[in-house]
């Protein structure tokens, strides 16, 4: 079953599956490197040190202590975009957002990690 989660903060498109009555998620290698990326990116903001050498492993480590810490969600800052769309661009961005229960920035900074792990992978 294709599903969406929402993990520290950033939605991450996954597999749910039911094998002998146990529930295992499978998150595609794309989803893994983009999460990846959001945790480099977030997590010096909530005071973890990272690199791009860093492990997904150690930045999930980070990011759940960092959330045990804070006793809430970590959140990727709101970005104004420092150019204009077009107001029915805009209003789509806007639209395609809310029904991901996501900022348009969050969703275009998603669509452009996709769009350069497509290219460059």
């Amino acid at each position: 079953m294709n599903y969406s989660i929402n993990l520290f903060g950033y939605n991450v498109d996954c597999k749910l599956i039911v094998r002998n009555n146990q529930l295992n998620l499978e998150i595609h290698e794309d989803e893994q490197n983009a999460l990846k990326q959001y945790l480099i990116r977030v997590l010096p903001r909530y005071g973890r040190s990272t690199s791009s050498d860093s492990s997904l492993h150690t930045l999930l480590e980070l990011a759940i202590e960092a959330e045990k810490t804070l006793e809430s969600r970590i959140s990727e800052p709101k970005l104004k975009l420092p150019y204009e769309f077009q107001p029915e661009i805009k209003e789509k961005l806007i639209e395609a957002a809310a029904l991901q229960d996501m900022s348009a920035t969050q969703l275009l900074i998603r669509i452009i990690e996709k769009k350069y792990q497509e290219v460059m992978g």
